[in-house]
């Protein structure tokens, strides 16, 4: 009995490597901000042009540690090529790009966030095709 093993494309491939990298240091990350909220909120304050966390609370890095799992169980599915891992990535990754904007302001926009989050939407888009 032979058993045949389903072949990623290597575009898949690295992509959904490139996201278990980038949402389990996300998660691990925020997990940390949460858990060492006090210490993080001196730290943040001392390395960015934030003079102030108003606002900014531990539920906040929660919610980013739970999209980021959210992101992470993604990638997981479309590397076992199931389709719904896509709609799972794409939630989880618009609602990271917006929740800064919504919870801070629109000034919490990011660029660089935003510019990453397309370029990975459309490359799981190009494999949709893959996906079953």
């Amino acid at each position: 009995m032979e058993i045949r093993k389903e072949k990623h494309p290597a575009f898949l491939s690295a992509l959904c490597i490139l996201t278990f990298i980038g949402s389990g240091i996300g998660f691990i990350g925020y997990f940390l901000l949460s858990l060492f909220f006090g210490k993080a909120s001196e730290m943040i304050k001392s390395v960015t042009n934030l003079t102030s966390m108003d606002g900014i609370t531990p539920l906040y890095f929660i919610l980013f540690m739970v999209l980021h799992a959210f992101s992470l169980t993604g990638a997981i599915r479309m590397w076992k090529l199931h389709k719904d891992g896509y709609f799972l990535y794409l939630i989880a990754q618009l609602v990271i790009a917006a929740l800064p904007m919504v919870w801070l302001s629109w000034q919490a926009f990011s660029f660089t966030n935003a510019i990453f989050t397309l370029v990975f939407i459309v490359g799981y888009s190009l494999n949709l095709k893959v996906l079953k």
